[in-house]
């Protein structure tokens, strides 16, 4: 649902000597994988008060405080596609 609002991330580029490259002094959202998406929307609005924006349960919810969105994706959402060129680490240094 965007009502006409304009995206908050702001993107300035770098100090001169560092052609194309540029930096994030905002940011819009997070996605956060969660086990139980009611549970994790009661949680954030009951007890840290965000707003509820949008549920579309068991795989979607979506709360905000300010200018900040949280996307909560339950066990049904579409997972995101690992690259092959990219290997992750989990925090000990292994592999994830």
């Amino acid at each position: 649902m965007n009502q006409g609002k304009q995206s908050t991330t702001a993107v300035h580029e770098a100090p001169s000597g560092k052609e194309g490259q540029s930096f994030i002094l905002g940011l819009w959202g997070v996605r956060y994988q969660v086990k139980d998406v009611s549970r994790s929307i009661e949680f954030y609005t009951q007890r840290l008060g965000f707003k509820l924006d949008q549920k579309n349960l068991p795989a979607f919810g979506q709360v905000s405080i300010d200018n900040f969105k949280l996307i909560l994706s339950g066990p049904g959402a579409p997972v995101p596609v690992r690259c092959p060129m990219v290997t992750l680490r989990s925090p000990v240094g292994g592999t994830a």
